[in-house]
């Protein structure tokens, strides 16, 4: 029984170090949760350099994201992302609803794929979309399926910034090279405030159609920008995105 009763303590003490750890690591937590869950979302890879939040005041940065090309896709990448700060609310990380003051995405390096039945982009957020709705599914069926990834949390997101994007507008004929060109910065407000919060990947799937609804508003006028591109034969190679 003593020795019975010494295991228990140990036990115990072990759950306990885990709940403290899991709670004083919300960089390592939330690094995991975006390259394991990430692909599943957007169907591409998503590698996470390094992610700095503290459980004290929730503010932090995430560093060095990159996220992949789809297949059929030559470019290396879809997108770098810049420096990224967070400011939550941390009373609420682990409530059903979180509460996200402000996202800020800062200098992204965007690449605008042509391919066959169309870029990139909308090929991305084709695979968001579709999670979407299978996870609205999943959830409304209400029959002991698994649930998807990312509906176990809602967040409501105040204010989410993307500021000095730089895109470069290319094909597979011009071999990495392109047109690049800024887009105005983006600023959505009270995402989710109205519904009960949204999933992290109706968020993505959101920010995904707005950054490619501001590419092509760019690409539709600012068409001289394919004339000053610099690159030999660019025109040619690149008529395909106007279509």
């Amino acid at each position: 029984m003593k020795k019975a009763g010494i295991a228990l303590i140990v036990l115990l003490a072990l759950v306990a170090l885990g709940v403290y750890w899991a709670y004083n690591s919300l960089d390592v937590i939330v690094k995991f949760a975006l390259e394991h869950y990430g692909p599943d979302i957007a169907g591409v890879s998503v590698t996470v350099g390094e992610v700095r939040i503290s459980p004290g005041d929730g503010r932090g940065s995430l560093k060095g994201i990159e996220i992949g090309n789809p297949a059929g896709f030559t470019a290396p990448r879809a997108a770098r992302l810049g420096e990224i700060s967070v400011a939550l609310d941390p009373a609420t990380v682990r409530a059903p609803i979180v509460i996200v003051h402000d996202i800020t995405i800062d200098s992204p390096a965007i690449t605008y794929e042509r391919g066959k039945g169309g870029t990139n982009l909308d090929a991305i957020q084709r695979n968001i979309a579709a999670y979407v709705s299978r996870s609205v599914q999943v959830s409304s069926a209400g029959d002991g399926s698994a649930p998807v990834a990312d509906a176990r949390h809602k967040f409501v997101i105040e204010k989410l910034s993307i500021r000095g994007a730089k895109v470069t507008m290319t094909t597979a004929g011009l071999k990495g090279q392109g047109v690049s060109f800024d887009i105005p910065d983006i600023e959505l407000t009270d995402v989710g405030k109205g519904r009960g919060g949204v999933t992290a990947s109706e968020a993505a799937n959101l920010v995904a159609s707005t950054l490619i609804s501001r590419i092509s508003q760019k690409v539709l006028t600012n068409i001289d920008l394919l004339r000053k591109g610099g690159v030999e034969g660019a025109m040619d190679a690149l008529r395909g995105l106007l279509k």
